[in-house]
């Protein structure tokens, strides 16, 4: 088979299911696992789709949101430096609510050294390794969303009515255009629309492959948030954030 017609019958798999893993594309393509991941890496390099180490996705997938495991390995270096730099944003004896994105996720390991913090977030896992580390930890409750192992919806929106929370840091599947913040997941999207509007100060964490992206659900445009952290220049087309955007 050509490399071009592998590339075809490899696009054509993922608009059909919109994500695979590298095992299943080197099974119905019949070629091995080494040249399915040869083949990603050129496609991913000339924009065709998203890739990860486990497999690849649909660039314009919008409908579904990917297992937190692929979404884990999407651009994991620049969500490391964007977490690491929202630490900026955290401050002992505070309340501070964390999101269940991957990038979010990538602040946990360090937070250990801040005095007397509260954490609440939706991440189910978060809040097991979060309470592992010794600190003080709340989960909300709500319907459990398998894809990103958290819960949302309206019974998480009301339980986090019992906070008085002074930082959300926060994600999303991509920004439109417009400088929409967009989700596929209408349950997420419920619940930080929700904190948006009612948390002390808002920092969205959100690297530039999720740029120019749609989605199902609008979540807020980035001129309803305080702070945004990412790692390249912003379209001129986006609206400035309420106070300052920080690039790494």
């Amino acid at each position: 088979m050509l490399k071009e017609e592998r590339f075809q019958k490899l696009l054509s798999i993922l608009e059909e299911n919109e994500y695979e893993t590298v095992k299943n594309l080197s099974e119905k393509l019949q070629i091995s696992m080494p040249t399915v991941r040869r083949d990603l890496a050129e496609l991913a390099a000339q924009n065709r789709l998203l890739r990860s180490h486990g497999g690849a996705m649909r660039v314009d997938a919008k409908q579904i949101t990917a297992p937190v495991d692929f979404r884990r390995s999407v651009s994991a270096k620049e969500k490391a430096a964007i977490a690491k730099a929202a630490l900026s944003f955290v401050r002992s004896n505070s309340v501070i609510f964390i999101d269940a994105s991957t990038t979010a996720a990538h602040m946990i390991e360090y937070l250990e050294g801040f005095c007397d913090l509260i954490v609440v977030t939706n991440s189910l896992s978060a809040a097991a390794h979060l309470k592992n580390m010794g600190i003080h930890t709340y989960c909300l409750g709500g319907e459990v969303i398998s894809s990103s192992v958290a819960v949302g919806g309206r019974i998480a929106v009301e339980a986090a009515n019992n906070f008085n929370i002074d930082t959300m840091f926060f994600s999303s599947y991509g920004i439109s255009d417009s400088g929409m913040i967009v989700d596929p997941s209408e349950e997420e999207t419920e619940l930080r629309v929700h904190l948006l509007r009612n948390v002390g100060t808002s920092v969205f964490l959100c690297d530039h492959s999720k740029f120019g992206k749609t989605a199902v659900h609008n979540l807020a445009s980035l001129s309803e948030v305080d702070y945004m952290i990412t790692d390249g220049p912003l379209p001129e087309s986006y609206p400035a954030v309420r106070k300052e955007v920080v690039q790494v």
